[in-house]
């Protein structure tokens, strides 16, 4: 489904289908030049493709994949319309010969010899159907790259007409209804015609994707999904289920009431398991863009040199503790803890850049030992982290940063670096006197600073 869907957005399709058509034309020609009836008619019975009918979807073939040039390959372009107006003259000749009885005779300048007596008892001549067809696809080309968007409409109006048009007498040849592959007295559209028509017509629906009514078609979310898998199906259940239907009324297997009652009980098992099945189908792309936006989200939160949360996802999952706190229903303690790096500077001039960022994490890891899972670690940016830790002690903020700078002073003594890793840190509790987590950071700021001045004072010489 994937690589169909790719080569439909892509607009591969239209030259594929371009290319095909190409082909039976040509086998059609080859079968008329050396009376080869398989490739004029397919089966004995049925009527044969015209001559003229077969060169106007050669043309077609080769119009459909030049309309898709870019605006500055404008001799293809030119190739395009050329072709695309040929195909509407040969239509509106045949038309006017057919209905009001002008002699352009166009459709048996070829092999007008053969033409003449068919094995199917009448005349070879383009069906009337078949040139309405080239009239809608001719006019289709021609308004393909219209820059309005009225232009693009009626292009595609016309081929939405031709498809209708081709599809009745699929369905008239499958069900043995000439009434829905013929007009009146006149030869009836032949099979391979009537093929060829839909494959164009998907074609030129196809080599614009994207753009009119193959938007919902080509959406990469759930509208394209829906669309892709039902589309085609609807199409073609009901017409395989009547054609069954049909095949074994035919062949006496039950009466006319049975049949209509299996075919409408087959329609709603058939629908009901097609619905049920993209129903999975979307199900399972509802849960990959949830976890891609989950993923997203967890991105979006975490610092990417460190692992732990960002300011940002700091900020948005303390912010409902803050609000609990302020309305006095916390049923623990918790302090927010501000701690500071110190040096960082002073290791990056002396050891460079790539140093600095591994004491940062050697920081991070020492936070990550100290305080539990539950607890929200952050950096806050450059050399600065921040901790919502859970300590229902009187002095629990005290305890905590007690217990990092011990861990911090185990790390030197294991780790032999040849800088000496040291952090300043202070806390403030949370409790209903905050009113926003800024406020929490700012006191616990100052505690940290608090912290720093008395080591330092600590460390200084005596008079």
């Amino acid at each position: 489904m994937e690589r169909f869907t790719s080569i439909l957005r892509s607009g591969r399709a239209a030259t594929i289908l371009g290319i095909l058509v190409i082909f039976v034309g040509n086998l059609v020609l080859f079968g008329w030049a050396f009376d080869l009836e398989p490739l004029k008619r397919v089966f004995p019975t049925l009527v044969a493709m015209n001559p003229a009918t077969a060169v106007a979807f050669v043309l077609l073939g080769f119009a459909v994949p030049c309309s898709q040039a870019p605006g500055e390959e404008r001799s293809l372009r030119r190739t395009a319309t050329l072709f695309a107006a040929a195909v509407g003259l040969i239509g509106i000749l045949r038309l006017v010969d057919a209905f009001l009885g002008w002699s352009v005779s166009l459709d048996q300048l070829l092999f007008a010899s053969k033409l003449t007596t068919d094995l199917t008892g009448v005349a070879n001549r383009m069906a009337p159907n078949t040139a309405l067809n080239f009239l809608l696809l001719g006019c289709a080309l021609l308004l393909f790259n219209s820059e309005r968007r009225s232009g693009l409409w009626a292009s595609q109006a016309c081929t939405f007409l031709s498809f209708i048009a081709s599809l009745l007498p699929v369905v008239g040849y499958a069900y043995g209804t000439k009434m829905l592959y013929g007009i009146g007295h006149f030869i009836p559209m032949a099979l391979p015609t009537a093929l060829c028509f839909l494959a164009i017509c998907i074609g030129i629906l196809s080599a614009r994707p994207g753009r009119g009514l193959t938007v919902p078609l080509m959406d990469e979310g759930v509208t394209g999904i829906m669309m892709r898998r039902l589309l085609p199906t609807v199409v073609c259940l009901p017409i395989a289920i009547g054609w069954l239907r049909l095949e074994g009324q035919r062949l006496n297997l039950y009466d006319n009431e049975l049949g209509v009652a299996l075919i409408v009980v087959a329609n709603i098992l058939l629908l009901t398991a097609l619905v049920w099945g993209t129903s999975f189908e979307l199900l399972r792309f509802d849960r990959r863009q949830k976890e891609a936006e989950a993923q997203l989200q967890e991105l979006t939160l975490t610092d990417e040199l460190t692992g732990l949360r960002n300011r940002r996802g700091f900020f948005l999952l303390t912010e409902q503790e803050v609000k609990l706190a302020q309305h006095g229903r916390l049923s623990i303690g918790l302090w927010l803890v501000y701690a500071d790096l110190d040096g960082l500077k002073d290791i990056n001039d002396r050891f460079g850049h790539a140093v600095g960022s591994r004491a940062i994490v050697q920081a991070a890891e020492i936070l990550k030992e100290t305080f539990r899972e539950t607890d929200i670690i952050a950096r806050l940016g450059g050399d600065e982290f921040g901790v919502l830790a859970v300590s229902n002690e009187p002095d629990g903020g005290k305890v905590l940063v007690e217990r990092l700078l011990e861990n911090l002073q185990a790390f030197n003594a294991r780790a032999a670096l040849s800088y000496r890793l040291s952090l300043s840190a202070g806390s403030v509790p949370l409790d209903a006197r905050i009113t926003s987590i800024e406020e929490a950071l700012q006191g616990a700021d100052l505690a940290m600073y608090e912290h720093k001045r008395t080591r330092k004072a600590a460390r200084a010489p005596g008079p």
